[in-house]
């Protein structure tokens, strides 16, 4: 008997978890989100390229035709969530809907890997095809509709997604609350603390206005129930525990910034990305270079920190 590709289920929502490869593997999974309405059927995002197997699966497991998908709705545009964009556009004639933030990069796959991957001379030795080309398809499904923090997506039926930004991780990145059952739809802003690699996030600031965001709407809304892209479902206290985990991560980033900068007056940016990589026990990859660099420019912004001759320094 074929094994069900649907994790969970709950009033409108069926989620498909999808393995993750490479340092990820057996560790995490990126899951999307079909959401049923009366008059229409959205999916939060596509997943990754390797998961289309399973995405075909849950169409046939839930008795979706292709032709019946109104929406693919982004949370942002890493490669995990709009790797089947492509595939989806020319099988379902779905309409894409994401935040402006990041247009460009789900317009365009080689854009999207070397902006993050190669955004660094020190990230340049990262293979683009096998740590993020891969990831997605072929082709790509551009954004072709624009929403926004407070936008309404009506499903029918009493079934709509407001839209909630969460900046910082991306900054381009949504969520989704579901009002009729009190289901908050979160991909990357709160990332599980088994994850292998540093916390990634665009500006620390925005990063944690979006924590304390996170946190005010959950004592705000009656949210029931939260779903993660790469976590299980948690009830609002349970995420409660889990922004604060979050914010210690990323403290924690910062913390060890300061530490090797004053032990190692001159530090360069790659031994500063891997030695705080090593405190956390943590993968030296791309992504961590995009945390460091964004704390040294607020660092740089504050007074604290600056770079002489090449390498790093404390000044606080």
């Amino acid at each position: 008997m074929q094994k069900s590709v649907i994790s969970h289920r709950s009033g409108p929502f069926s989620v498909v978890s999808m393995g993750l490869p490479g340092d990820h593997e057996g560790k995490t999974a990126t899951r999307v989100f079909f959401v049923k309405g009366a008059d229409r059927i959205a999916l939060i995002d596509s997943g990754l390229y390797g998961g289309l197997p399973d995405l075909k699966q849950a169409f046939e497991e839930l008795g979706i035709a292709h032709d019946d998908l109104d929406l693919l709705l982004l949370t942002h545009e890493h490669m995990d969530h709009v790797g089947n964009n492509g595939w989806l556009k020319a099988e379902t004639g779905c309409t894409i809907m994401g935040h402006e933030g990041r247009a460009d990069r789900v317009a365009d796959n080689m854009l999207n890997a070397k902006a993050i991957v190669h955004a660094f001379p020190e990230g340049e030795h990262f293979d683009l095809k096998a740590e993020y080309l891969d990831w997605m398809g072929p082709t790509e499904g551009p954004i072709e509709s624009f929403i926004k923090d407070q936008d309404v997506i009506d499903l029918g039926g009493g079934v709509e997604l407001e839209v909630v930004e969460v900046l910082g991780h991306s900054m381009g990145e949504v969520g989704f609350y579901e009002r009729s059952t009190g289901t908050l739809v979160i991909a990357d802003p709160l990332l599980p603390p088994f994850n292998p690699v540093l916390y990634l996030y665009e500006d620390p600031n925005v990063m944690r206005a979006t924590f304390d965001k996170i946190e005010r709407f959950l004592a705000e809304r009656d949210v029931q129930a939260v779903l993660f892209a790469h976590d299980e479902v948690k009830t609002a206290e349970e995420t409660v525990d889990l922004v604060n985990d979050c914010r210690r991560r990323v403290d924690q980033v910062e913390a060890s910034m300061v530490t090797h900068m004053k032990a190692n007056p001159g530090i360069s940016f790659a031994d500063l990305r891997d030695k705080c990589c090593d405190d956390q026990n943590m993968v030296r990859e791309w992504r961590a270079l995009v945390s460091i660099d964004a704390s040294l420019k607020d660092f740089v912004a504050r007074g604290v920190a600056e770079q002489r001759d090449g390498g790093w320094h404390y000044v606080g």
